[in-house]
Formats: structure tokens, sequence, C-alpha cells
């Protein structure tokens, strides 16, 4: 065999050809080992190694430093320093390679035609040359391997000798192996020269996933990946070259769909590895739904949707399987029932979860995958009933009414808002009891028509509240007013003693609109305490105390200096007055 390879001192990384090695490790040349792998020279003198680059496939090959060419069975590979490649046809068999300096071009010598072309490096194509122009090839035993360095040939291996003669051997480690696998339930179980596919009757199709596991401690190039023309196909594939690293593993599946019955034998090849795959379609049995068109046939591996069904309810359809063949069904809520025929099927579906469920049918080695959508309990329709009369600062009972039965446990968004007269604030009164919030949600169970009793605190503003209760996507609304009204009075007390008498009035005013207070004093023979009615104008005093709260509750406190003797005042008659009317309180006794 006669290879001329260039081995020159130098660094490079080529990260399509070698991505397991970095340019912390010089590269000092690459040569083809004469066992169809392209090899590395990296490490120091004295300590060369040769990792493998490409694993099988190489006839020969060369490195000048900067350009990596090598030669598979009909094409010429080209790998650049700068990241450039080129893969180009070319003539069968082996090549011997020559750079031209002054050109910066490089000759190729095919040797099975004894063709030489010259590449152009910016083109990327080869341009025929006179075989004369090439010269003599150099010997194939021994090859320059950069400054004051030698690659020298023996049986069985490959060593470096330096220009002082010291000699090195190059290890060359076996090319790296991998394993083929295929993937059942999550396990990897190892392929032997034949593979059994999963059967499938015509039309149908069964599906094994494949694996390519590199248990080594070098980097695996897989440059091929093909079955022979037939009814297996490769899917979900890698596509080589493709590198796999130590330690790691690439997936591809293969399909099987005869189209005809019959037994059926192709060849897989992964690399130079083969694995005979078999599979048949003879014999197997035809599986149907019963639909309202008809019997429909199923085929093995596509997924046969049986439709929906309302959660805890009972769906039923008819397999028939002819011949009859051994059945089974698995996943949550599926039930295969045997029938009077041996060839029919009852299959039964009940779940108390909402969703998609997937199942599967089993007839002998083929796999039928089933769903069902699983619907929920419709929603039934919410009211809010209102228990007590509303009123400004109560607190008001009321529930939410279903309009049916509740089938499962629900839980309703209950929310107050309120909505005050233009000009007054929001009244921060207004919430739901006891936690004091606006929005909670409330349970309903099971078999209860209404939730419990809910309490909404009315507040002290003129303004419009307004209760909502949401269940899925229903809601229901209810509202009542808090009017504008004359100033209401929870509380009036009066005293005197001494020289003095005190009243204490407590109340709300819903407009916040308090602008007059009146006194009358009464003495026991009836008649009205001098000066008599005492009017005062608390506008602004009002005023400026809503500005300090949220509602309109307020406490007033009123002092009078009595003269003379206090022992003869019997009672005292006060009126407010706000923009809704005057409210009085009648004659309140001294206490």
């Amino acid at each position: 065999m006669t290879t001329r390879i260039a081995l020159l001192t130098g660094w490079l990384a080529l990260s399509s050809m070698q991505p397991s090695f970095s340019q912390e490790r010089p590269v000092h040349g690459y040569f083809h080992d004469g066992r169809g792998a392209l090899r590395a020279l990296v490490g120091v003198p004295g300590a060369f190694q040769s990792p493998v680059v490409v694993p099988e496939g190489v006839l020969s090959a060369g490195f000048d430093g900067q350009l990596l060419w090598y030669k598979t069975r009909d094409q010429l590979h080209l790998r650049w320093g700068d990241g450039r490649e080129a893969d180009l046809p070319a003539p069968p068999g082996e090549a011997a390679g020559r750079l031209e300096p002054e050109t910066g071009t490089w000759l190729f010598r095919f040797k099975t035609t004894n063709e030489v072309f010259r590449i152009d490096p910016e083109r990327l194509n080869l341009g025929l040359e006179s075989a004369a122009e090439f010269g003599e090839a150099e010997s194939p035993w021994i090859e320059q391997a950069g400054e004051g360095l030698t690659v020298e040939r023996f049986e069985g291996g490959i060593g470096i000798r330096s220009s002082d003669g010291r000699f090195a051997v190059v290890p060359l480690a076996e090319v790296p192996s991998f394993q083929l696998l295929t993937v059942e339930n999550g396990k990897e179980v190892p392929v032997g020269a034949t593979f059994v596919m999963p059967p499938a009757a015509p039309g149908e199709s069964s599906a094994a996933r494949f694996r390519v596991r590199n248990s080594g401690a070098v980097a695996v190039v897989i440059t091929r990946l093909s079955i022979d023309p037939g009814p297996f196909k490769t899917f979900d594939q890698f596509f080589p070259p493709r590198t796999i690293a130590p330690g790691d593993f690439a997936d591809f599946w293969v399909r099987f769909s005869p189209e005809a019955p019959g037994e059926y034998t192709r060849t897989l090849y992964v690399n130079d590895l083969k694995v005979s795959l078999t599979g048949s379609s003879v014999g197997l049995a035809v599986v149907e739904l019963e639909t309202p068109a008809g019997w429909q046939v199923l085929k093995a591996g596509e997924t046969v949707n049986l439709g929906s069904v309302e959660r805890r309810s009972t769906l039923t359809r008819n397999i028939r399987i002819t011949p009859p063949e051994v059945a089974t069904v698995t996943g949550d809520g599926f039930q295969l029932v045997p029938g009077s025929d041996s060839s029919r099927f009852e299959l039964r579906f009940v779940l108390d979860k909402p969703g998609l469920a997937k199942g599967a049918l089993a007839v002998g080695q083929r796999v039928f995958p089933l769903e069902v959508t699983v619907t929920d309990f419709p929603v039934p329709t919410p009211s809010i009933e209102l228990l007590d009369e509303p009123g400004p600062a109560r607190q008001v009972r009321f529930r939410v009414k279903l309009s049916e039965a509740a089938r499962t446990n629900l839980s309703a968004a209950v929310s107050v808002s309120f909505v005050p007269d233009a000009g007054l604030p929001d009244d921060a009164a207004v919430m739901l009891l006891p936690n004091s919030i606006r929005t909670v949600p409330v349970a309903i169970t099971e078999g209860a028509d209404a939730s419990g009793e809910i309490i909404v605190q009315t507040g002290t503003t003129a303004g419009l509240i307004q209760l909502r209760a949401a269940i899925g996507t229903k809601a229901a609304q209810a509202s009542f007013r808090i009017a504008p009204m004359r100033v209401a009075l929870t509380a009036a007390k009066a005293a005197v003693a001494s020289a003095n008498a005190e009243v204490v009035l407590t109340g709300y005013d819903t407009a916040r609109s308090a602008s007059k207070i009146a006194f009358t004093f009464w003495l026991k023979s009836g008649q009205p305490a001098s000066p008599g009615r005492i009017e005062a104008d608390v506008q602004a005093l009002f005023a400026d105390y809503y500005k300090t709260i949220s509602g309109s509750a307020f406490s007033l406190r009123a002092h009078f200096p009595v003269s003379g003797t206090h022992t003869e005042l019997e009672s005292v008659e006060i009126e407010i007055v706000n923009s809704a009317g005057a409210t009085s309180t009648g004659r309140l006794r001294f206490e």
C-alpha cells in the first residue's frame, strides 16, 4: 500500500472530527493506521498517543498543519483548520496527496485509475492533471512528522524517531467499540445477530427503539446507519456522521410496516455491525371496534380514540377479534370483559378524574393504544339568596344557592364590592365576615344545594353593595343600595351635675353631610329653659372629621354651663340636620 502523509508539528482543533480532544493537547499529525482508522498523533515526544478520530473506512490520509484529508471508498474528505469542510466524490481506492507551496494547491493521485487531480481550495473542485506532474511516491514506511521527527511503520505498529536517533513506539489502541441495544420499558437489552420485530398485520406497523451506547473511553463516530430496502425503516434517528462521547449514547427507532402477509428479513447496518431484522405478518388476528357506522378495523400502534364520558359514568365499547386470540387491557379505569362469543369482548371504562385517560389493548404481541376524554360534572348555576333585610351598619346574612344538588365537592369564589355615591369615598367597613376580607372561597359539599351562611358587613356610606358568587365559568350577582338618609342616632344620653350639662350622641350619617345641630333644654315645670333653642353650625366640624375616617360613624359630646339651680332641669331635646333632612331625639331625661 502506498500512502503519502505529511505529519507536521502544530496545533489544530477540528471540532467535527475530534470533539473529545481540545487544543490543550498538541496535534503533531494525522495518519492512517492500516486498519481503516484515522488517528491523531498527540502528546509530547517520547509519550505519543494515537486516539481514533474516524474509526473505520479510511484508506489513506494526510495532514500539512492546516489541511487534513482522508480518503474513504469513493470520497475525498477535506478539513481545514479554519473550520471549512468539503466531501468530494473521487475514484475508488487509495490516494496519495502532495501540497504545492508556490500555488497553495494540493495534488491527489488515485492508485486504481492512476489519475492525478489538482484541488482548488477556493472553489473546492477537482481538476484533472498529468500523472507525470505528481512525481514518484515516497516510501510508505518512512514519513515526515514535523521538524526532526519521522513516522516509521513496522509490523503491527508505528513509531516516532527523532533526529538524534531516539525511537518511541506509538501505542495503537483498538478501534473503539460500541454496544447496540434495544430499550424496552426503560431497560437496555443487548441486540444479537438477529432481532425479531413485533409482528404487524398488513397495513399496520410495529416499532422498536434501538440505542448505540459508547461504553469505552474514546469517542466513537457512527458513519453508517441504514437498512436494506423493504418494510423496515428507521425514524426518529440521528444522521451520520454522529460522534458519541465516552459513556454517552444515541437512539433511533425501527418501524416494521408490511404491505402483505409474509415473513420478512432485512439487514440493519451500524458502521460495520450487521443485524438481521426479521418480522412476520402471517396469521395475525383482525381486531375491530364497533361504531355507529359498523365495525372499524384497528391498526396496531395507532391510537384509538374511544370518545368522551362524564366522570364516574361508564363508557362501553364492543371489540371483535377474528380468529379469537388472548387479549388484555391496561390503564386506569379500563376493563376488558369476555362476551358469550369467544371472539367478542366488552371494553369498559370508568374513572373519577377529569382529563385525558390513556390505556392499551394487547392482542398477542400487538398493542393498540387507547384514549378516552373524561369530562367533569356540569357546573350547577349559582344564585345569591339574602337571608336578612339589608341596610346600613348591619350584618346581612346570605348564601349561595345551586340550581341542582352538587355532584361533587365545589368551591365558590364569593366577593363583595362597594360603589359609593358620587363624591363619597369607599367604605372600608364593607367586608365579608369574620375575616374582614372582600373575597373568600366558600365550600359546598357534595349533595348540598346551597352553601352555609355568609355574612357581609354593610358599612355606613351611601352607595351600592354588590355580591358575586362564581363556580367555574358560571356566576351570579346580587346588589342592594345604602341610601343617603337623615342622620341615624344609635345612642343618645344626657346628664347634668352641679353647673354643667353634658349630651353624648352616637350615630352615622350615610350622606356624610351633617351641617347643623340644635338643643332645647326643658324645666320640670314644663317650660323651656332660657335661652331657649340653641343652634350650632357643625358643617365644617363634620367635614374635617370625615376626612380622617372611612364611613360616617361618629360620637358627639356637647357640654353646657348651667346657671341657677341645675336640679330644675328635666330633659333636653336634640335635632341634627344633614342634606336628607332633620333627625330629632325627642326629650331625653337627664340621668
